[in-house]
């Protein structure tokens, strides 16, 4: 029989409705995709950016997947692919691979990239988009309820017009910039040197009131604000409805506006998705070139704690620096890097897409094709990274030994160390272990003694470091060390450090040379002490 591939009609909606429940079941959480009437009225639209293409033979859809929309009219070159629904036939027999590729080509020859997700737990379509020239591109926990709350993979299929020069993703995002190598490698796109730009974040605390707001304010203010031509930062890419299958329902953008002595200068939109218990930022806008970080702030509060959001995400531009510093100060990381994305005057630039999970989670490789699973990793260390937190590497930052090394050196570092508590008396090592520890005081106060109960010759506060000379030369500890108040340590182990001096020698003889020039010091102080005392 003839393939017949074609966009949907309102007629489709009970061959439709058959197709979701051979690829979905008849459990899915959102309801509407098994109700005639909504389903007809979602086939019978039609418009480019907004449709449903189908793939069947007679009278039975083998697949279907849907255009989804931007939430706001835009130029951003993207053809976002959902709603996917395959028959189990339709692998083999060609009618899934015909579909993509004519939905593929329509893509195309609108000049835009193709995105889709796909379920983590879903290896059967992963082999599938890869096979068919997709790339995985960003992954992202606790994203859609399906059956539970699952894990997606992003895919895209690049364009044609993807070679063109890139601005260099700054230092000060060394998350972004590992994400971004990846992608880019995957995409077969030439990338750029990160660039050193000495980037900081918007403050987090500032003299400004944010409130709620009307969409009829908000959009005025905006109106308003953009006279002052104001660099976007935020893309609007983010498709109504909600849900895996991105239901349309009756959402109301909620907004804020942000007001410093009686002027506004900045305000943000954003979605809540009440199926997957979200928040979705759509856009922003600061006049003040300050205010943006306390906006977000107050947005993820209220989200978290009003509407018990599982995360809150939004797709920012790599060119906003100080907003995606301060996105990672709050607990955002990049979960997606979307190269060319987003439309300019001039070109285009690429997104990323942060996410601020509040919630447990965890990440199951065993679906993982092994194309996908090298994102997945990258976005593991990022959390990794997030959970270390931000405080232990500006702490990192500050102390001697690692002067020199830039903030991705800091971070691969600061995966080696582990928290420890230690109680008031409680010893960290004795005279004559062994040592293959080093330490970094968090927080407490620890004491250095030569013997037991002796007067200590060292008491060592926050930000200080101890027991590095046996953590190098593995040899028995010379004095002793007692915690005096409730300590938090961070500790190295020595094989940790030295495997990943191994992998990246620069950074190992960075931070030897800082210890024996610390060393040094420290032995110059000590026979000054000595030579006044004679």
């Amino acid at each position: 029989m003839a393939l017949n591939l074609r966009k949907a009609k309102s007629e489709d909606a009970a061959q439709w409705i058959q197709l979701v429940q051979s690829s979905l079941g008849a459990d899915h959480p959102n309801r509407q995709i098994y109700d005639p009437s909504w389903v007809a009225a979602e086939l019978a639209s039609g418009l480019p950016g907004n449709e449903t293409w189908v793939a069947a033979e007679e009278e039975q859809l083998l697949a279907s997947i849907s255009v989804l929309g931007a939430v706001t009219a835009n130029e951003n070159p993207v053809c976002n692919l959902g709603r996917n629904l395959f028959h189990p036939t339709s692998y083999a027999n060609g009618a899934a691979e015909s579909l993509v590729n004519k939905i593929a080509e329509l893509a195309m020859l609108r000049r835009q990239m193709c995105v889709t997700r796909v379920l983590a737990s879903d290896n059967q379509q992963q082999i599938f988009f890869e096979k068919l020239g997709f790339a995985c591109v960003g992954f992202q926990p606790l994203k859609h309820i399906h059956k539970t709350r699952e894990e997606v993979l992003f895919y895209v299929k690049r364009a044609r017009s993807m070679n063109s020069n890139r601005l260099p993703v700054s230092e000060s995002l060394p998350q972004l910039g590992e994400l971004a190598a990846v992608v880019l490698g995957h995409l077969l796109i030439p990338g750029a040197p990160a660039t050193r730009d000495g980037g900081t974040g918007y403050p987090l605390q500032t003299d400004v009131a944010v409130s709620p707001a009307s969409e009829e304010d908000y959009k005025l203010a905006l109106s308003e604000a953009e006279k002052a031509n104001p660099p976007r930062e935020v893309s609007s890419n983010f498709n109504w409805g909600s849900g895996f299958m991105r239901v349309a329902e009756a959402i109301t953008p909620r907004a804020v506006l942000c007001r410093r002595e009686d002027k506004t200068v900045g305000g943000m939109r954003f979605l809540y998705d009440e199926q997957d218990r979200c928040v979705r930022i759509m856009d922003a806008f600061c006049t003040d070139n300050l205010s943006l970080g306390a906006i977000l702030q107050h947005v993820c509060k209220y989200s978290q704690t009003e509407l018990s959001v599982a995360y809150v995400e939004m797709d920012a531009l790599v060119t906003a620096v100080k907003l995606l510093i301060s996105a990672e100060q709050l607990g955002f990381v990049p979960a997606a890097y979307l190269p060319g994305f987003h439309k300019l005057a001039d070109g285009t630039t690429d997104l990323v897409k942060m996410v601020k999970l509040n919630q447990t989670y965890s990440i199951e490789h065993d679906r993982l094709t092994s194309h996908s699973r090298v994102i997945v990793d990258v976005i593991k260390r990022c959390l990794q990274d997030q959970s270390i937190g931000v405080a232990i590497i500006n702490l990192l930052r500050d102390l001697e030994i690692f002067r020199g090394l830039g903030d991705g050196e800091l971070r691969k570092v600061a995966r080696l160390f582990t928290q420890k508590l230690f109680r008031p008396g409680e010893r960290v090592f004795g005279k004559d272990d062994s040592g293959h520890e080093a330490y970094v005081v968090m927080r407490g106060q620890i004491e250095i003694l030569l013997e037991e109960n002796a007067a200590p010759i060292a008491s060592l506060g926050q930000g200080q470091v101890f027991g590095e000379i046996s953590f190098l030369d593995g040899g028995k500890r010379g004095a002793l060390a007692v915690a005096k108040q409730p300590s938090i340590l961070l500790v190295m182990q020595r094989p940790q450090f030295f495997e990943l001096t191994q992998r990246e020698p620069h950074l190992g003889l960075a931070v030897m040379r800082n210890i024996a020039l610390e060393l040094s010091a420290r032995l110059r102080r000590t026979n000054a002490t000595l030579a006044a005392k004679k």
